[in-house]
């Protein structure tokens, strides 16, 4: 086995936007668990992404003996899958070892058979942590790393999450954990040396070692955290004000534009998806969007039998004409086109806003430190499923909306059933009905990739996931408009 140490930081540092986050960061982790304490906002998150790969340093050394397990502050915990799934996820290429694996991952942690059958948002916020924890054990991971484990739980609980912490650091010995927190309860009962990471340096600097919290008597452990407390209170630097400058709108306009189309990019990460995700994106795209569909055909057939139907009548006192007429406008123009309109609202609305809330609640990332990309798992069986789903729907929509027109026709206008039938798709062209579904087809994959690409940047709030579903919208109607467009074109110049 290798003598060097799991995790070498040297002189690493990390900037945003020109400020310094983290300058000069010297760390060496060994098999310990090590606590960095500091105010909110200076850096230690940055400092673990560095650590699990999320993010590269800007200059320094890094090197990081993986794989990296990874608690994240809100779980990370995909919600989508029940909790024992979730724990097997990192198993996933190699099944013989997974169930064992799992079983012990939730005994070290305490999570009970009926844990691991319920949905993460079932579970109270300590079992979630507990069950994030576990996850990440599975892999028995050479570095853990937790980031504010016990943010948000009351005191009984984070009592439970320390303990978590500690039998996981038994279940695998050797193990280097490296733990950001503001609670100094737990840093006094887990730690073996606290570091402190300086705002003002943007370093990490020596607070507690090994012989100071070789005390775990309750009353050593609350001496302790009055320590911690005490240098909090004379070093922190108090909240700094929220900055009023708003970024030029040029500047914003140019973002939002170059977010919403880098969906390019992600298609590279498209990968064959897996039946049982295909099949319930199928359902979410296709199935759920049918009833909806359905009455808009009603309406659109309605309508536009009505429409014709007058202009005939007034321009021709004639009404044979409308059966052929309406076949023709559904089938080759208006079925493609009001089916793309209708589903970039309603599925560009419902894709931007799921990947945005997963991307914020940091799941995207925590399928990076399991070897996954969120392209390969969330993008491409919601793709494959727009491009089934898309031509699909407007066939549907193109039947409703011929249901319409016959209602239309036969109950409001008075005309006869059979010459309905007859003549309904007379005109209508094989070719120019495959073109439209065509169309439907293209339409599905850019409004698609459009929501997807505005969700994965939402990072930063519930506030970054409302815009990103409004871009989604509105960059899915202009998707679908210039996809009419082109294949306007293109079928004109044919």
């Amino acid at each position: 086995m290798s003598a060097d140490p799991p995790v070498v930081l040297a002189g690493v540092g990390k900037g945003f936007g020109g400020r310094a986050i983290l300058d000069g960061v010297d760390l060496t982790l060994g098999a310990e668990v090590a606590v960095v304490v500091g105010p909110s906002g200076g850096g230690k998150s940055v400092l673990l992404d560095l650590v699990a790969g999320t993010l590269r340093p800007d200059a320094g050394v890094l090197r990081v003996r993986g794989p990296v397990g990874v608690v994240f502050q809100d779980g990370a915990l995909f919600d989508d899958l029940s909790v024992a799934e979730n724990l097997s996820f990192p198993h996933r290429g190699s099944p013989g070892a997974r169930d064992a694996a799992v079983r012990a991952a939730a005994e070290a942690v305490g999570l009970a058979p009926g844990h691991l059958a319920a949905r993460p948002g079932q579970l109270s916020g300590g079992l979630r942590k507990r069950a994030a924890i576990a996850r990440a054990l599975v892999q028995a991971p050479p570095v853990l790393l937790y980031d504010e484990p016990t943010a948000g739980l009351d005191a009984a609980s984070g009592a439970r999450i320390a303990e978590a912490i500690l039998a996981a650091r038994r279940a695998t010995p050797g193990q280097a954990i490296l733990v950001v927190t503001h609670d100094y309860a737990l840093a006094a009962r887990v730690a073996d040396r606290v570091l402190y990471l300086d705002p003002d340096r943007h370093r990490l600097e020596p607070l507690l070692g090994p012989d100071a919290l070789a005390d775990r008597s309750p009353p050593g452990l609350d001496a302790t955290r009055r320590t911690l407390e005490a240098h909090f209170a004379a070093h922190d630097p108090p909240p700094s004000e929220p900055g009023t400058a708003r970024e030029p709108l040029s500047r914003r306009l140019t973002r939002a534009l170059g977010e919403t189309l880098s969906g390019a990019r992600h298609l590279a990460g498209l990968r064959p998806p897996a039946l049982r995700p295909l099949a319930r994106r199928l359902w979410d795209v296709g199935v759920t969007s049918a009833p909806a569909i359905v009455a808009s055909g009603l309406v659109l057939g309605l309508v536009t039998a009505l429409q014709i139907g007058s202009g005939l009548r007034y321009a021709f006192d004639d009404l044979d004409p409308l059966p052929a007429m309406l076949g023709v406008v559904l089938f080759h123009h208006v079925g493609p086109l009001y089916t793309g309109l209708f589903l970039a609202g309603r599925v560009g609305a419902r894709v931007a806003s799921e990947v945005g809330i997963k991307t914020y609640l940091r799941q995207a990332d925590a399928l990076r430190t399991f070897g996954a990309t969120p392209e390969a798992v969330w993008l491409s069986p919601l793709f494959v499923a727009g491009l089934i789903a898309f031509p699909l729907l407007a066939l549907v929509l193109e039947a409703a909306g011929l249901v319409g027109g016959y209602l239309g026709y036969v109950g409001l206008l008075g005309q006869n059933t059979a010459g309905f039938a007859h003549t309904v798709l007379e005109d209508v062209r094989p070719g120019a009905t495959l073109l439209g579904l065509a169309r439907a087809t293209v339409t599905g994959a850019v409004v698609i990739t459009l929501a997807y690409a505005a969700g994965a940047q939402a990072r930063r709030g519930s506030d970054a996931v409302g815009r990103a579903t409004t871009r989604a919208v509105v960059g899915g109607l202009l998707g679908a408009i210039a996809v009419e467009l082109i294949f306007g074109l293109i079928e004109g110049v044919a």
